[in-house]
């Protein structure tokens, strides 16, 4: 489970309430087990599969659940909206799982659009017009694009639940109600906002053309980005050690082992249990080759080091380290495709996604070196 926002502490939900649960996955089954999959019941069925609908009710203990599905996941029918706005008003508390299935992206059916289906995002608005506190789930493999949903102020929070599995209603429900203490969960790709498909050839294998592909040469603003998420809990990532100046300063094509290694302390600084996961990224700053116009190296924006998940308990802290090599500077030459070690000025930026960050300066001197030649080029 990935929290991307939770506005005014709607999460975690007060047991014993009465909950709409509302959408065209709010019911679903089938849905949460995506499509690579073994027999899971004992009759070759998904019968043994609950649902999302089901587990709140399980978990919302002296309280009481209500299904409205709303609409279909891509049909332009709003037939179903009266029931769902009757539902929200009469509860106290609104759960809406949106997202896609295997009908909408698969193999053999690839999407033309990363938006969330316009009917869902119809119905997203009108629930949430209703004013109640209001939860967004999203079950789904590929990324959606939720902006309206992130921009609705009526719209507490929103959840990345991927397609969760057999027992992802129960990890859901369990989430939702503040029963996860692991919850910590990072985006695993980049939320793009839908137009993203329109300035792309998905037939363009480059990764650095355009507006760029994933965090590492994406150059637009992402919906969300990659490694976004938060918990029911707040952490602090504070510097203990790091590498010298001194020791920061290494010279191309030579130190092939050495490792760079910095200690932070990582901090509940909340009043729940939970999980956070803290990054280390090597962040290019000022490199000449980059700058070549024969052969320069590829516009890299960041690259993903290392990172490490802690389970922390209120207040409690936890030392870690953090350990990038020499090698984690080297880069690809355009158009050669060689690895080079190449001079510049570097960071390494440790983050946990979100809100705490700490960068440390790297140089690298001496001339560009290929450590790595193209297959075939020799």
């Amino acid at each position: 489970m990935t929290l991307l926002h939770n506005n005014g502490n709607v999460l975690p939900l007060p047991k014993g309430k009465n909950i709409a649960v509302i959408g065209p996955h709010g019911n679903a089954t089938a849905a949460l087990v995506g499509n690579y999959l073994g027999q899971l019941c004992v009759d070759n069925s998904l019968n043994c599969v609950p649902s999302p609908f089901q587990m709140i009710g399980n978990y919302n203990n002296g309280g009481s659940v209500t299904y409205a599905e709303g609409c279909q996941l891509n049909k332009n029918d709003t037939s179903g909206f009266a029931a769902a706005v009757a539902a929200a008003k009469a509860a106290d508390y609104v759960v809406l799982l949106l997202g896609i299935d295997i009908s909408i992206e698969s193999e053999s059916l690839d999407r033309t659009s990363i938006d969330l289906p316009y009917i869902q995002h119809q119905l997203s608005s009108a629930i949430a017009a209703v004013g109640k506190p209001t939860v967004v789930v999203l079950v789904n493999g590929g990324m959606v694009d939720i902006t309206p949903e992130k921009n609705n102020a009526n719209i507490g929070a929103i959840m990345e639940a991927g397609y969760p599995g057999m027992r992802g209603a129960e990890a859901i429900a369990m989430t939702l109600f503040g029963d996860n203490d692991h919850l910590g969960g990072k985006l695993p790709f980049t939320i793009y906002p839908a137009n993203y498909v329109n300035e792309i050839l998905m037939s363009e294998m480059e990764m650095d053309v355009g507006p760029g592909r994933t965090y590492r040469y994406y150059t637009g603003t992402p919906v969300y980005p990659f490694g976004w998420g938060i918990s029911l809990t707040t952490f602090s990532v504070t510097n203990v050690t790091a590498p010298t100046a001194e020791q920061s300063i290494f010279t191309t094509g030579k130190d092939v082992s050495r490792l760079l290694t910095y200690t932070v302390n990582v901090t509940n600084t909340g009043s729940s249990t939970g999980d956070e996961v803290v990054f280390a990224y090597m962040v290019p700053q000022d490199v000449p080759s980059m700058k070549n116009t024969n052969m320069k190296v590829n516009p890299l924006i960041k690259q993903l080091i290392d990172y490490q998940r802690v389970h922390l308990a209120p207040g409690q802290s936890q030392i870690i380290n953090l350990g990038i090599t020499t090698e984690a500077f080297r880069m690809v030459q355009k158009p050669s495709g060689h690895i080079v070690s190449t001079p510049g000025s570097y960071k390494i930026l440790i983050t946990n996604g979100v809100d705490q960050h700490l960068e440390y300066p790297v140089k690298i001197v001496g001339d560009e070196v290929i450590v790595e030649y193209f297959p075939g080029s020799q």
